[in-house]
């Protein structure tokens, strides 16, 4: 497609900043300021498609991804004389961003927006020319690339070839209101709005669309909002919201819970509507990872049961002792299997009927088992329960840390061997709830707990060591022991030894925490994500609520302080983040993770210490960090009750219902 024109359309100028109005979507806006993220990640959503901006140019939209279409090398690209405008400041928004910028003396304040239901957007450029002369410059919009079609949604963007946008019946159409080339001719003090719209789909689609959207453009860009804001706050009367005089603790609060917005898909021809995607951003991690989607085990039963229990029996259906993730288009399992795949399944079992009570979904039937057999199975995985409990030898996959330096964390891993021990715990728990009780679960794991301390603990290292292929001891310091908090894998001895190794020579640094140990011989200053200076964005709040949760909380306020910039310098958490400074991984398709709602489910269920009981009963033993003087969590509804709980302080307070109870803090309170 050759250079295209311009839109003549009158509309008000657009403001470059969120509206500064009372909408809740606005919690989850940043300041192009405060934006750490490079062009090439960054972007927006709409539910059925996303693209990329590139925030330097004004205008300038880099890749659509809706599936099944792809036209990862699009560009519109508005310019003036041949050149990009470049932008002076932005704000964005999950659905939009919009922008400032000047040349040739002339003022632009543009907006992209991915418009909702449909699989395209629009920008919109209010021009001004605020001097006393006329200004009279070329102005063109230039587009290119090739748009495709593919059933492949996995971890890496998917890719378009060759540079037609519309070819055998299938078109990513761009549209104007006049030719190119076109003149701007601004009269001294004159405005006028330029629009540009485009959409994918057939040929017939694509061109409806398109004539929607120019029909009433502003109307499409004020219609979007609405619906972002109804989402935003059909967010939050779902979830409650956090409340504290520590602004940026608040802001990572939020910041967590976009996630839940930017990752859901009501698209057609999905395996499941709506569908919570391990990525979104790009067309990145489209798929669906067990790894990523089981982080968020407690939080997502409190926003959307029904979708969460729609996951785990389709994860249920595929193989995963084989796999370890599913594509969305046609449901079918693929990859290698993780060894932390059993963890995932069972702790989104478990979760799922603990916070909703639904105890029936144990007796479905997925396939030819029930859930609740499932639920059995795997955490009978690798076992004999006609032998005595021992470690597993997990072999020789590089895949639970994919270390790169070639000393690797493989065969009997103490982590991996101590979740084990949960597993076993909670599968016992469900078949309580069940009324078909297994003993030899809870026999099993104080077996395997005390196994893991006479073959595995070193007293000496204070740390669990683990088997390498020729079964001798070896050690590596990673930060997945620090799952084990909480546990009953840890006796006094092993949690003192394990907290002792948080410190600033192993793995704390100012602005996190370490994957694994500084003093590490696999320590690879470039591996981010589990063997570096950074870590896995989920493991950083899974390891605080933990800590918690077993009383340690001056080490998780310790690590939670030093976090707290993720919410003020990112749009959205990809799936790793430095630690010795304010950075994040870039060598990752998979930019905005699912799991960064981990860090809202530790608000909830860490700091705020809130326990759903299978009885249906909610206990709650809040904890106030000390950069905090007051902080609260208002409209949790939990188990059928609707609470708010206030802390100032040393003293908490749980309104629900018609009901107060108060308390001193470190007390633990059951709401009835």
């Amino acid at each position: 497609m050759k250079l295209a024109g311009v839109i003549m359309a009158l509309s008000a100028a657009l403001c470059t900043d969120a509206p500064a109005d009372a909408s809740v979507l606005n919690l989850f806006a940043l300041n192009g300021r405060q934006n750490l993220m490079d062009e090439e990640h960054f972007g927006i959503v709409s539910g059925i498609a996303t693209v990329g901006v590139n925030h330097r140019r004004l205008g300038s939209v880099g890749g659509f991804w809706s599936p099944p279409y792809v036209a990862s090398n699009l560009l519109i690209e508005p310019r003036i004389n041949d050149k990009p405008i470049p932008v002076s400041d932005y704000s964005w928004l999950p659905y939009s961003v919009s922008e400032h910028g000047t040349a040739e003396g002339l003022e632009f304040a543009c907006t992209i927006t991915l418009v909702d239901r449909i699989r395209g957007g629009l920008i919109s450029i209010a021009v001004t020319n605020p001097t006393d002369k006329t200004v009279s410059v070329p102005f063109t919009v230039a587009v290119s690339g090739g748009l495709d079609q593919t059933s492949v949604w996995e971890f890496g963007r998917p890719e378009s070839k060759g540079d037609a946008l519309a070819h055998d019946g299938i078109a990513l159409t761009v549209r104007f209101d006049a030719e190119s080339p076109a003149t701007l001719d601004m009269a001294p003090g004159a405005t006028r709005t330029l629009y540009a719209v485009f959409a994918a789909g057939t040929d017939s689609e694509a061109a409806a669309a398109c004539a929607e959207l120019l029909r009433d453009p502003a109307g499409a860009v004020a219609a979007t909002r609405s619906v972002w804001e109804k989402r935003a706050d059909d967010l939050f009367a779902r979830l409650p919201r956090l409340e504290s005089d520590n602004a940026s603790l608040v802001a990572w609060y939020n910041r967590s819970l976009v996630h839940l917005l930017m990752n859901r898909w009501d698209l057609p021809g999905f395996v499941l509507t709506p569908y919570y995607s391990t990525g979104s951003v790009k067309g990145g991690c489209v798929c669906d990872y067990l790894w990523n989607f089981g982080e968020v085990w407690e939080v997502l039963p409190l926003y959307d049961p029904a979708a969460m229990r729609a996951h785990i029996a389709q994860f249920l259906r595929g193989d995963i002792t084989q796999h370890f993730a599913f594509n969305p288009v046609t449901g079918e399992a693929f990859g290698p299997w993780y060894p932390v795949n059993q963890e995932k399944i069972i702790g989104l079992i478990y979760y799922y009927v603990k916070v909703t009570g639904d105890a029936a979904f144990l007796a479905e039937k997925v396939g030819d088992k029930t859930v609740l057999d499932w639920t059995v199975s795997n955490a009978l995985h690798g076992d004999d329960v006609n032998k005595p409990v021992d470690l597993i030898d997990y072999g020789p996959s590089n895949s639970h840390l994919e270390l790169r330096r070639g000393l690797p964390y493989n065969h009997v891993m103490p982590d991996l061997n101590g979740r084990r021990v949960m597993n076993y715990l909670r599968a016992a728990e469900l078949c309580d709830v069940a009324g078909k009780p297994m003993p030899v679960l809870r026999e099993r794991a104080a077996d395997l707990a005390k196994v893991m301390k006479k073959e595995l603990w070193d007293a000496d290292l204070r740390w669990f060591r683990f088997r390498n292929e020729k079964g001798d001891p070896d050690t590596r310091y990673t930060v997945q022991l620090f799952k084990l908090f909480n546990s009953p894998v840890l006796e006094a001895e092993e949690e003192a030894g394990l907290l002792s190794h948080l410190n600033e020579k192993e793995f704390l640094s100012e602005y996190g925490l370490h994957s694994l140990a500084k003093q590490d011989p696999a320590y690879d200053p470039a591996d981010i994500d589990n063997g570096g200076p950074g870590i896995c964005t989920g493991f950083v709040p899974q390891i605080m609520e933990r800590l918690y949760n077993c009383g340690q909380s001056g080490m998780a306020d310790n690590i939670l302080k030093r976090v707290l910039w993720w919410g003020d310098r990112l749009p959205y958490w990809g799936d790793s983040i430095v630690a010795d400074k304010q950075d994040y991984r870039h060598d990752t398709p998979l930019q905005c993770t699912i799991d960064g709602m981990c860090g809202a489910q530790m608000v909830i269920f860490g700091l705020f210490g809130v326990a759903p009981q299978f009885d249906g009963t909610v206990s709650v033993a809040p904890h106030l960090p000390p950069f905090s003087r007051r902080m609260a969590l208002r409209g949790l509804m939990l188990r059928g009750k609707t609470m708010d709980i206030e802390l100032e302080g040393q003293r908490f307070k749980i309104q629900a219902e018609n009901e107060t109870q108060e308390g001193d803090i470190g007390q633990r309170i059951t709401v009835r």
